[in-house]
């Protein structure tokens, strides 16, 4: 949010300062998202990962669809977690449909996106964040979705399989995310306008929350469970859905 923020002022023409944060460690979060480098700040502690290892793929602003960096958070995806073929074919599908949303809904070509691993936590964080017309505005293209009265329903509505403003085979990326973080006890929290909801399937939760200020855009955070203590495949593995 921050980051797509900014561009947006830069965009406009605005002036923005940049002061170094006093606590080491939001240093350190900063350099290894790849906030220094995405706005070209020097910072020479900086050294190269091995992406897929890590887990950590750098703040990137995207345009259009990439399948060169979906492939890559797949492969991601398949080394910190113990998934089948199948399992791996849904996701990567999923992620391109999401990345698709962007492209085809939100009304601007770019968007950022970036990956963190946190060994400690065992977790494995993904945010995809527009500065488009947000899910609300898109539904509402759709006369099947004209009565959309606020964007925390038009949030779960986009999380359910078949809902969307395109035509035929589609509104199966969130779904599919979904299913497969119930599954994985994973988190999942999607803001849009001024709807936050913030699923913990951890804990058993759906929190619901209200921004003091509308955001322009989507921002989707999925945080996956990475103990690898559970082995994931689909009840058939001939289809691309989780059961």
């Amino acid at each position: 949010m921050l980051t797509a923020t900014i561009n947006e002022c830069f965009r406009q023409n605005k002036k923005c300062s940049y002061r170094r944060p006093k606590n080491a460690n939001m240093q350190k979060f900063f350099r290894e998202t790849g906030f220094h480098e995405h706005f070209g700040i020097k910072d020479e502690e900086f050294k190269e990962q091995n992406i897929i290892q890590s887990g950590n793929v750098q703040l990137k602003k995207v345009l259009g669809l990439d399948t060169l960096l979906i492939d890559t958070l797949t492969d991601i995806l398949d080394h910190h977690l113990h998934i089948s073929s199948g399992v791996r074919g849904s996701l990567r599908m999923s992620l391109q449909e999401a990345m698709t949303n962007v492209v085809d809904h939100s009304g601007v070509n770019e968007y950022y996106i970036c990956s963190q691993n946190y060994p400690n936590k065992k977790e494995l964080r993904l945010c995809i964040a527009d500065l488009g017309m947000g899910i609300r505005n898109s539904l509402l293209k759709s006369p099947n979705y004209k009565n959309i009265t606020n964007d925390h329903k038009a949030i779960c509505l986009a999380t359910e399989e078949g809902v969307s403003s395109r035509e035929g085979r589609a509104g199966l990326g969130l779904s599919h995310i979904k299913k497969f973080l119930t599954i994985n006890k994973g988190q999942l929290c999607i803001i849009s306008g001024r709807g936050k909801i913030f699923w913990k399937f951890d804990q058993g939760k759906k929190l619901r929350q209200s921004m003091s200020n509308n955001f322009d855009g989507t921002i989707l955070k999925i945080i996956i469970n990475t103990d690898k203590e559970g082995f994931y495949f689909l009840a058939d593995e001939n289809e691309y859905l989780f059961k």
